[in-house]
């Protein structure tokens, strides 16, 4: 398993829109092949800041498949316009089994 783990920076004032939109298009993770779980989480100090955790089965089924699919795409599409900077992303794994 691989957590990925993708920093979201929102333009200030679009963080309840983009939240709605983004649990609106939500199964776009729940439906992707080796997706295992995901979550949303908000900035306290900071709330426009979120980070997106995703622990798929895989390094290869996030870059190589998931990401290369139109859902994907699509879902991308729709949360750029709340983007005020690139999304920052890095994979993980657990050290401790």
């Amino acid at each position: 398993m691989v957590i990925e783990q993708a920093l979201f920076h929102i333009i200030d004032g679009q963080q309840v829109a983009f939240e709605r939109k983004f649990y609106e298009l939500s199964d776009v993770f729940r439906h992707a092949k080796g997706c295992e779980k995901f979550k949303l989480i908000r900035g306290v100090e900071n709330p426009k800041v979120y980070i997106l955790q995703i622990h798929w089965e895989s390094i290869e089924i996030h870059t190589d498949a998931f990401m290369k699919t139109d859902e994907f795409k699509q879902w991308f599409l729709a949360m750029k316009p709340f983007l005020s900077e690139k999304i920052q992303m890095q994979h993980f794994e657990n050290t401790l089994v």
